[in-house]
């Protein structure tokens, strides 16, 4: 590529090759016929990547560090364009998500865009055969509007974009001098989660404004991480990337909780595989989802509370 390209698209990945698999197809797919390169981040110690054939706007580059935070900046250093495109592994695209990006970004530079997602349909529809898909529909988790419900200070708009207070990386346009203005991605964050909140803070701060664009849609393709026990290893993480985020000064992050409901979780994080010992025996079926929700509820504490009083490795 001997131009500059219009978009560098970044994504990171560790050692999830099916899925990854998808989201690269989707790119290549989005991107024909555009001057755009693909910067593939490979956070994985244990595998490498490796694509079915050889492209030559795509690159491919080990993180010799650890975490997203560290890989999302690695990419954005190589860069070759002035527009970067953060994109997540489980992300679905399309050509129309790239001619919007292009439009929206015009000429624009005091703003980023997060696009809408959802899980998609088919997805879905499998996805509430399982008591644990059912409730991750019945709490929000299957698209951006429902994971934005609960801050109260988003009003949802279905026909034009709206701003808000926070972004996420799941697919992420922002100028490159944007991005090094307020110094990149911190990467003290050992995983995906409360580094966005951090980055968002300094980029508001910087005195950049941050939208929803509600009517351009990529698809969330977490297909292997419906499985409770992968999205509490993940509540994990999220725990333990909010205690880095109260350390450098974010106290309103901190997971505070009187001496009684400590001692519930702690006990909880004892006997956790004792308690999803208990959802497995719970039969699949409707009229038992009250009570099977009530502890996934109960897990989900646990493990952010898990991950947050985690000590430091």
């Amino acid at each position: 590529m001997s131009e500059k390209p219009d978009i560098s698209i970044i994504i990171p990945t560790k050692d999830r090759e099916a899925i990854f698999e998808k989201t690269f197809e989707s790119a290549i797919k989005a991107i024909e016929g555009f001057n755009i390169e693909i910067i593939i981040v490979n956070d994985s110690k244990e595998h490498k990547v490796r694509l079915k054939e050889d492209y030559p706007n795509v690159t491919i580059i080990d993180n010799p560090k650890n975490g997203v935070a560290s890989a999302r900046n690695l990419g954005a250093n190589i860069a070759k364009s002035d527009l970067l495109l953060f994109l997540d592994n489980d992300i679905l695209i399309s050509r129309n998500n790239i001619i919007t990006t292009l439009e929206l970004y015009k000429d624009n530079y005091q703003i980023c865009y997060n696009f809408n997602w959802v899980y998609p349909v088919k997805f879905v529809g499998k996805m509430k055969r399982l008591q644990f898909g059912r409730y991750l529909d019945k709490h929000n988790f299957t698209s951006l509007r429902g994971w934005n419900k609960a801050d109260r200070t988003v009003k949802w708009d279905f026909k034009r974009p709206f701003e808000v207070e926070m972004v996420a990386s799941f697919y992420l346009p922002i100028y490159k001098s944007a991005f090094d203005k307020v110094g990149g991605f911190n990467e003290n964050f050992p995983h995906s989660g409360a580094e966005n909140y951090d980055f968002s803070k300094r980029f508001k701060a910087a005195g950049y404004k941050i939208f929803i664009h509600p009517s351009s849609m990529v698809y969330h393709y977490e297909i292997d991480r419906i499985e409770i026990d992968e999205w509490l290893n993940r509540k994990v993480r999220e725990g333990e990337t909010r205690k880095v985020a109260v350390e450098i000064g974010y106290e309103e992050l901190r997971i505070a909780h009187g001496s009684f409901k400590r001692t519930i979780l702690k006990f909880g994080i004892k006997r956790k595989k004792f308690f999803k010992w208990i959802l497995s025996y719970i039969p699949n079926n409707h009229i038992y989802d009250g009570i099977y929700f009530k502890i996934v509820n109960y897990l989900l504490s646990v493990s952010l509370y898990e991950g947050f009083t985690r000590k430091n490795r």
